[in-house]
């Protein structure tokens, strides 16, 4: 992009796909509006026809699978200008990675413990989710004689206790019902 600046100031003709490319996109009045992500599509759909800009457009769609996005548009808003232009918007955007990548360590993350109901016994969580799988691991069965379905639902009552605000059961829908029917 270097070469391709100084020889456009010395009247040269510029070399590569991508010089031209972003010389062809603002001569087709690419117009910025100050919204980072309005203006990434505006960009985008006008900036083709070069391996450069390809390999640019990949590691963009890498910063949106790692969650930075929300930061980069925030850097950038603050480096709008106000008018036409983000003033250094590079160095923006490595500031704002910057960042990211020293707060990363502190963000907080949700654990999930994976345990059966016997397991769980003594134990509280915010939330809990209860599987019945549709060929084993029944919560009760109709062929169960009426101590081991006891037993099953005290067992069902202590996983269903567990939980401080949620509890979610994701059950086959010919499941054998989980109240007594009457």
């Amino acid at each position: 992009m270097e070469r391709a600046v100084a020889a456009l100031a010395a009247g040269k003709p510029m070399r590569g796909k991508t010089a031209p490319a972003l010389a062809a996109a603002y001569d087709a009045g690419l117009e910025l509006i100050g919204q980072p992500v309005a203006d990434w599509h505006t960009a985008r759909a006008l900036l083709q026809g070069s391996k450069e800009l390809e390999e640019l457009f990949k590691q963009v769609r890498m910063l949106r699978l790692l969650n930075a996005t929300d930061a980069l548009a925030l850097a950038l808003t603050d480096a709008w200008d106000g008018a036409t232009a983000y003033t250094d918007a590079a160095a923006a955007v490595r500031r704002a990675l910057a960042n990211d990548q020293l707060t990363a360590p502190e963000q907080n993350t949700a654990a999930v413990s994976l345990m059966s109901m016997h397991r769980s016994k003594g134990k509280e969580f915010d939330g809990v989710i209860i599987i019945k799988g549709a060929y084993h691991s029944r919560l009760l069965d109709p062929e169960w004689d009426s101590e081991r379905t006891q037993n099953n639902r005290r067992l069902l009552r202590v996983a269903i206790t567990r939980a401080r605000h949620m509890v979610v059961f994701v059950r086959p829908q010919d499941a054998y019902p989980l109240t007594p029917v009457p």
